[in-house]
């Protein structure tokens, strides 16, 4: 092809014009992919199997090998023909395209073929969509979490997940609260996780790297999907990658900002896990625990909500929410202490299953029943355990126990007290802007011997 080579953004456009196995694995996209030199060859070469994967084409690594030795030799015995062939199919699709009236025009069904859903985990979440789980804080949404990353990495059953994937591979995680070395690998291990499959990038490490935040917008995220190649991308929280500026209430907003996450999940058939906090209204269930735009809630094809149940405390996590299948039923847990090389963490421990939902333990009324000194003590090592880097404000901490539980104040500062006398919280003042002093409690936790791996 005597023209000067594609660039970038003109070489996705001739993919995304490829609706069939052989207009991908064409001479034509191969003539446009040899204009490049050797080093840039990898890079584009993920966008044709991202497109392969977006066709839904099986066995997408044989058949691109088979087609790259295909064209190869061809070029090889005779180039010049090789090169007539590719400018006649771009002659016929520059034809074909002038024909058209529209560059875009509804299809007719009868021309769609019947798909079975790829599910990552069955019935629960699917490859190639968003899904969503919404919870509130110190329910131990990180710590189920792990047990899911356990399963994708290892194929690891348990009660959370009693069918293994049918495969596994790696996770990505975008992390925007959660240390890596602190609480993420921690957390992992005690789940038992395959540690050389799990890859983390936390938002804080992004910008020190580059100066600018990372966003869901940003196109450095395809490019980090295309290198890990995950079976599930987990972004939490969803509000730590929005944009400056973006309102999660406004729905033209929040749609365009997911639009090219759900391309990612397309072209890599994927699962993607958007994790968000829930707000605090009270006696609110399902969509409306979390943000106030629809759009989030409406793109996810399955949705899940965590909560602490009014009556008992039990942790539940109710499946809201299955475009694909019925809803599962709701999973019981509650949450463990363990140690691991002498680092703390916790463990989410599977409890059983109910038929009853987010709203049916909203509706609960709340029973204030007089709380020992243990289970205050376990409330406040859980509220730390899932609070940004395990530290929080005092008074935020002891809001969120006295939430969570109902305790009286002398039991909390029984249980307080002793926590910090045995070291297990540590308890420190920042004297803020005002001149006044600020008291916060931390969870104990030495640094874990290396790292999880980072793109």
């Amino acid at each position: 092809m005597n023209q000067p080579p594609l660039d970038r953004a003109d070489f996705l456009r001739t993919l995304r014009r490829c609706h069939t196995e052989e207009q991908l694995f064409s001479r034509l996209t191969f003539a446009c992919l040899a204009q490049y030199d050797e080093a840039q060859r990898p890079e584009l070469l993920d966008d044709v199997r991202g497109a392969a994967y977006s066709l839904r084409l099986p066995a997408v690594e044989y058949k691109t090998d088979q087609w790259l030795h295909r064209c190869q030799d061809a070029i090889d015995t005779d180039r010049d023909a090789f090169l007539a062939a590719a400018n006649a199919e771009a002659r016929r699709e520059n034809d074909k395209m002038r024909a058209e009236q529209t560059p875009v025009g509804p299809g007719v069904l009868a021309d769609v073929p019947l798909q079975n859903v790829d599910w990552l985990v069955p019935d629960l979440l699917p490859r190639g969509e968003l899904s969503l789980l919404g919870a509130d804080g110190g329910t131990g949404k990180g710590l189920w979490q792990a047990q899911l990353i356990a399963c994708v990495t290892t194929g690891k059953t348990s009660g959370f997940f009693p069918v293994p994937p049918a495969q596994t591979g790696k996770v990505l995680i975008l992390a925007g609260e959660d240390d890596p070395g602190k609480v993420l690998k921690a957390r992992l291990l005690a789940a038992g996780a395959d540690m050389n499959r799990v890859l983390c990038l936390t938002a804080d490490d992004y910008f020190q790297r580059t100066g600018q935040p990372l966003t869901l917008k940003d196109e450095a995220l395809a490019k980090f999907a295309a290198k890990a190649g995950p079976l599930l991308l987990i972004v939490d929280p969803l509000q730590s990658f929005l944009p400056a500026g973006v309102e999660m209430a406004s729905r033209n907003q929040m749609r365009s900002i997911l639009l090219p996450l759900k391309a990612i999940a397309a072209a890599r058939q994927c699962a993607v896990l958007l994790v968000m906090h829930s707000n605090k209204k009270q006696g609110v269930s399902d969509r409306k625990r979390l943000a106030d735009s629809s759009d989030i809630w409406d793109m996810a094809r399955s949705v899940l909500m965590m909560g602490r149940s009014n009556s008992d405390g039990k942790i539940y996590l109710s499946h809201e929410k299955s475009s694909y299948s019925r809803p599962q039923q709701t999973v019981l847990l509650h949450i463990e202490d363990v140690e691991l090389d002498g680092v703390r963490t916790a463990q989410a421990v599977f409890d059983g299953y109910t038929d009853k939902k987010d709203a049916d333990f909203i509706k609960e009324p709340r029973m204030r029943q007089a709380q020992t000194k243990e289970d205050t003590r376990d409330a406040i090592l859980n509220v730390l355990a899932e609070s940004r880097l395990g530290s929080m404000a005092s008074s935020e901490l002891r809001a969120a126990v006295m939430q969570e539980i109902g305790c009286s104040d002398r039991t909390y500062n029984r249980a307080y007290s002793e926590l910090v006398r045995s070291g297990e919280v540590t308890k420190c003042t920042i004297r803020q802007r005002d001149g006044r002093n600020k008291w916060y409690s931390s969870l104990y936790c030495s640094e874990t011997s290396g790292k999880v791996q980072k793109l």
